[in-house]
């Protein structure tokens, strides 16, 4: 059974992906906001995103957030990518 923390970090990167849908009207529905805001962060909405996002994300420690989110975006898209051959 996966621990509480654990099951909380999915739940938030459920939410960070409908946002991404919804709200950003993105057609990549496995797609993170904040990885989106790292992979097109020479838009300016995208990028001004990334540096708030980035600056909430280092109060609580979190440094270079968007990056990090988009490389577990892609880490995802592998594996699951891995299941389907």
């Amino acid at each position: 059974m996966a621990s509480i923390g654990h099951y909380l970090h999915t739940i938030g990167d459920a939410l960070s992906q409908l946002l991404n849908v919804v709200v950003f009207l993105s057609d990549t529905a496995n797609e993170s906001l904040s990885g989106r805001c790292y992979r097109q962060r020479d838009h300016w909405l995208y990028g001004a995103l990334m540096k708030s996002i980035n600056a909430v994300a280092a109060l609580l420690g979190d440094l270079d957030h968007c990056e990090a989110s988009y490389r577990n975006d892609v880490g995802r898209a592998h594996l699951l990518i891995g299941r389907t051959k």
